[in-house]
């Protein structure tokens, strides 16, 4: 099917390629873009998604607080993409995914109350609510920049959710993220592809991050991908050995967290008991690619995997439809364990993170208006399979089993220290030259 597309909306994907090169060109030519006053990273995609951003945003914030800033010291900038409010705007606790869009909410939750606890790259410290660093929304990150300086003096260093193809911004930093098995050499502009541009806009990125490797890889094995990518880049016009990038190719490996149960359902929490290895589980996504997700939820029973488009804005018809399938499945455990004289073990939803921003948006819509939620009868079900569907009662959030996951992620070959030594070092030179 992907060759097909290559293939028939090649001339398409051409055009859509040759605006965004001859844009860059402009923008280069006419010395259009500007250089912030605060040390900017961008942390972006030449895909249109699904390479791991979020996630690794993250990550990158968290070793750095334990690196070497505090958190007065450092901002999350984005776009805010999917929210129904305009302008600048400082996520709170107040925000949801329609007033600030799904992934800074999930970045704002995940970093305003780190726990102490030990993972994967480190004890995480605990910060009080005067030490928070800000996340913002801004479509202009330009003049988002300039308000962060204007309200929070104290910041040093900012990452740039995405951006880089915001061409007025000349970062102090561009990381572009690509998959081990799918790098963005391989494809093509849309709407043949799924890239925003061609490859050759790499060449003013500072740092390519592999991401999703596996996490066996050997260093030799690492040596022949990046063999095969600049043959791949040498295809596509560009020498490797010219670009930023050329010593710079760093490989992540993201494994999926176990699922922590959500006892509140209008709100986020890392505190929750862990889902027991085994479980059945109804899986809800909404991201460019779920195949990292099931694979990562491996030792779980997924009965049923409801998968949406990225960014898809949960409705209450989606909700009846999750308790629709969740009394099925209840049912049919009940009848297999009774016939088996085994135990019931019951079923729960397990959703990412970054879905959840969107399902607690419309949890809390559902918990101040319960009669927005009508009988099954008259939204999806045709059929006779549950005996009188209509007097199905509305949905009483407080008895759904909510489960969430997310991607962990950790640097392969030590490269981690050089990637945030070379964040560092900018901010300090940066610095240097003011």
């Amino acid at each position: 099917m992907r060759k097909l597309r290559n293939i028939f909306l090649f001339p398409l994907g051409l055009i859509w390629g040759m605006i965004a090169l001859t844009k860059r060109w402009l923008y280069r030519f006419f010395r259009l873009s500007q250089k912030p006053s605060i040390t900017t990273w961008i942390i972006g995609n030449i895909h249109l998604g699904g390479q791991g951003k979020t996630p690794t945003i993250i990550s990158i914030y968290e070793w750095l607080i334990l690196e070497s800033l505090k958190p007065a010291e450092i901002a999350i900038l984005s776009r805010g993409y999917g929210r129904k409010t305009k302008g600048y705007r400082e996520v709170s606790l107040l925000d949801t995914a329609l007033t600030v869009g799904d992934e800074p909410l999930e970045i704002f939750q995940t970093i305003q109350k780190p726990n102490k606890e030990k993972g994967s790259q480190g004890p995480r410290q605990e910060f009080s609510n005067s030490l928070l660093s800000p996340v913002l929304v801004c479509e202009n990150r330009i003049h988002g920049l300039s308000l962060i300086q204007k309200h929070n003096p104290t910041i040093k260093l900012v990452l740039l959710d995405d951006g880089f193809q915001h061409l007025q911004l000349s970062a102090h930093g561009k990381i572009i993220l690509t998959k081990f098995e799918d790098p963005f050499t391989t494809d093509l502009p849309l709407p043949a592809g799924n890239l925003r541009e061609f490859p050759t806009a790499s060449k003013s990125a500072d740092v390519i991050l592999v991401t999703h490797t596996p996490s066996d890889l050997k260093k030799q094995d690492a040596e022949k991908w990046i063999a095969t990518f600049n043959k791949q880049m040498r295809f596509w016009g560009v020498n490797p050995n010219s670009t930023n990038w050329a010593d710079n190719i760093y490989f992540s490996n993201y494994s999926t967290s176990t699922p922590i149960e959500q006892s509140v359902l209008t709100h986020y929490s890392s505190d929750g008991k862990p889902l027991t290895k085994g479980h059945n589980i109804i899986l809800i996504t909404g991201v460019a690619c779920a195949k990292s997700i099931i694979q990562g939820l491996n030792e779980f029973n997924i009965l049923y995997h409801f998968e949406y488009p990225d960014h898809h804005p949960f409705t209450s018809i989606d909700a009846e439809t999750w308790l629709e399938k969740h009394d099925r499945s209840i049912q049919q455990i009940t009848i297999e364990s009774t016939h088996l004289n085994t135990a019931v073990d019951n079923c729960v939803f397990v959703c990412t993170r970054k879905d959840y921003m969107r399902i607690m948006a419309l949890f809390l819509k559902i918990s101040q208006h319960p009669t927005a939620i009508k009988n099954l009868s008259n939204t999806i079900n045709k059929t006779k399979m549950i005996n009188d569907i209509s007097s199905v009662k509305t949905i009483s959030i407080s008895n759904l089993p909510f489960y969430v996951c997310h991607s962990e992620i950790a640097f392969l070959f030590n490269q981690k220290t050089v990637l945030l030594n070379k964040i560092l070092n900018s901010l300090k030179n940066d610095s240097l030259s003011k």
